[in-house]
């Protein structure tokens, strides 16, 4: 009867305690921070630099294996490639042209504000796949400098 009735309560005692020890930690700093911060920037504060073409082409085959070919019009290997993430202010679907942004970085590191423009993908069906060809351009901006208040 002891062997039954120590294991048992234990089991309580433990039961009991991990209740007991539950907390909550309320951190207020509003008086150091506003509650609502606004930056109201139009495009006029934004200087054009320029355009920039991203492309990559890959094969298919049945749906679910995918070998990339080029990315930019360079052979693409897996062994030494570039990925470069950039947060757009709404989603946008790159799949495979998310390896091919670095060039857009490389041709205006500058920049701080991107926006794609037109986006194409032209497919030849081939025996069980297919080829991809995707391009997108993307209109690079920069802040400018002297922003008044």
């Amino acid at each position: 009867m002891k062997r039954i009735l120590l294991p048992i309560l234990l089991f309580v005692a433990v039961l009991g305690t991990s209740c007991v020890s539950q907390h909550g930690v309320d951190k207020n700093y509003a008086a150091f921070r506003p509650d609502v911060v606004r930056l109201n920037m139009t495009m006029d504060d934004y200087q054009y630099l320029g355009d920039v073409t991203i492309e990559a082409e890959y094969k298919t085959y049945l749906g679910i294996f995918r070998q990339i070919l080029t990315i930019n019009g360079e052979p693409y290997t897996t062994r030494t490639y570039r990925k470069t993430q950039i947060a757009f202010n709404r989603p946008v679907r790159l799949g495979v042209l998310e390896k091919a942004l670095y060039k857009v970085v490389d041709t205006y590191p500058e920049a701080n504000y991107l926006l794609p423009t037109s986006s194409t993908d032209v497919v030849e069906h081939m025996t069980a796949g297919r080829i991809h060809k995707c391009r997108m351009t993307v209109k690079v901006y920069a802040v400018k400098n002297g922003l008044k208040h």
